[in-house]
């Protein structure tokens, strides 16, 4: 396979990096459990179900153990997006089984699409005009009846599989019909958790992302009960979905309390807010002016894990699923949990990840032009073009920081651009980029120059490109919001 070698190459380095157990003399031992890990398929129709079968077929023929799949199951919450999947399944895994008449556990759970999608009125316009209607919708069929029928498995809350004796345990997403879910996740824990063998991992997987976790944590009642409940447990394993947000940052793994992982999509690649190519507001009141990098179906980056576990460690192979190569190293992370080194906290992790840095003699050219902003309004923007931040011993910059500092050194002004292969490879990174905001941000009467820095996932900057002197004009007709042309 393409890109097979040097995958498992990078994956040394960063276990050797990272102090985590080399692995050259074991390498042709058999994992005690094989996982195949992906999140929000976001399946509508038959053909949206492409990919899925293709990275099925492939966790087939890496023999895993069984498939957890995070949630967001169908994109628009229909029978017939859980129906597609379903046949999907069977085609790869008829009965059940995998390669060679080997057993593979479905773990799947719901996620809010599952429950919501059928009303989200962006997004179901071309579920109506492909002849879908929410009249299938899986909460008004009844979840439980139709995930028991599709999927020939008990549906609950709260469930506790086996799988080569590993638990694991799924929480269903809280839905809009108020159906119980992951709320009971902390009561489940206080009830059950003496039962869970302390000495080997176990897994807990659903669809909302953990507190105060990993990158696409966030705070919420719902969210930190998640961790609350995880807390007392260091052999705790937490996977979820929700977030699509790419495995090219390092920050989607976490380890405090337990151990966390954010799942990204097979479907697309989510876009965070805070740049100036990021996410925005909906109702267009913003004087940003550089569009936001393509998001949902023009930007599909499917990824997901291949996760060993072994006596002493667990392997996280991290994939695209477009090329099925290595997106990025290995996470290497050492059993057992309870009294083991912890590589991937944030402090460790983040003092063990390469600075990007520009190439040599790479130059700065700024330059200003005529265009819109977001909302329609004509605007004045500073481009700024440079080369790209080439990889570094697996260095990449997922984001660049631009910075106007006045003549005394005082920062007037920071932006942010993700780079916009941020959730791609690394060969598919662009040899320059070019950046713009708008010129009313800057300063207007005081001499600044400007500073680009590449920055790694946990905002670490590499050296600056700095322009020469600039002094700025007051805003003048810009100030005054002028519409756009023959608006």
């Amino acid at each position: 396979m393409r890109g097979g070698r040097r995958g498992f190459l990078k994956g040394m380095g960063a276990c050797a990096m990272l102090g985590a157990p080399g692995i050259f003399s074991r390498n042709k031992k058999k994992p005690n459990l094989t996982l195949g890990v992906i999140a929000d398929t976001h399946i509508g129709t038959l053909a949206s179900a492409v990919t899925l079968e293709r990275t099925l077929s492939f966790f087939r023929d890496r023999n895993v153990d069984a498939v957890m799949i995070c949630g967001d199951l169908a994109d628009w919450g229909l029978l017939s997006g859980l129906k597609y999947i379903a046949e999907t399944w069977e085609k790869v895994f008829p009965r059940g089984k995998g390669a060679g008449g080997k057993p593979v556990q479905k773990l799947f759970c719901t996620g809010n699409h599952d429950y919501e999608g059928w009303w989200y009125g962006d997004m179901t316009a071309e579920m109506h005009a492909l002849g879908y209607d929410e009249d299938e919708a899986l909460v008004k069929l009844g979840m439980k009846k139709c995930w028991e029928e599709v999927f020939q498995e008990e549906f609950a809350p709260i469930r506790k599989r086996t799988v080569n004796g590993f638990d694991f345990i799924s929480a269903e997403w809280h839905g809009y019909d108020k159906e119980p879910g992951h709320d009971q996740t902390e009561a489940w824990f206080k009830a059950h958790g003496g039962e869970l063998d302390p000495k080997k991992p176990f897994f807990f997987y659903l669809h909302q992302p953990l507190a105060g976790t990993t990158s696409s944590g966030w705070e919420s009642k719902l969210a930190r009960m998640q961790t609350d409940a995880l807390t007392p447990f260091a052999n705790a394993v937490a996977f979820s979905g929700h977030a699509h947000w790419t495995l090219n940052d390092e920050r989607s793994i976490w380890q405090g309390a337990f151990t966390a992982v954010s799942v990204p999509s097979l479907s697309c690649t989510g876009v965070m807010g805070g740049y100036e190519n990021g996410s925005d507001v909906r109702n267009g009141k913003t004087t940003r002016a550089m569009p936001m990098i393509p998001a949902r179906f023009r930007m599909e980056e499917p990824q997901g894990l291949v996760v060993s576990v072994y006596h002493d460690r667990m392997e996280m192979e991290r994939y695209d699923f477009k090329k099925f190569v290595h997106t990025a190293p290995t996470w290497n992370v050492p059993l057992p949990l309870a009294d083991s080194a912890r590589p991937y906290t944030f402090s460790a992790h983040s003092s063990q990840t390469p600075v990007p840095e520009f190439p040599s003699r790479a130059r700065l050219s700024l330059f200003t032009r005529n265009t819109e902003t977001r909302g329609g309004k004509w605007a004045i923007v500073m481009v700024a073009g440079f080369p790209a931040a080439k990889a570094v011993q697996d260095a990449r910059a997922l984001d660049y920081e631009l910075r106007a500092v006045l003549a005394d050194g005082t920062v007037a002004v920071v932006k942010r651009f993700l780079s916009p292969a941020f959730h791609k490879l690394k060969e598919d990174e662009p040899d320059r980029l070019t950046f713009w905001m708008n010129v009313l941000e800057l300063p207007q009467d005081a001499e600044y120059h400007i500073e680009v820095y590449p920055r790694n996932c946990f905002g670490v900057c590499g050296r600056p490109l700095v322009s020469a002197p600039r002094r700025g004009k007051p805003g003048g007709v810009q100030a005054r919001g002028w519409p756009k042309k023959n608006a």
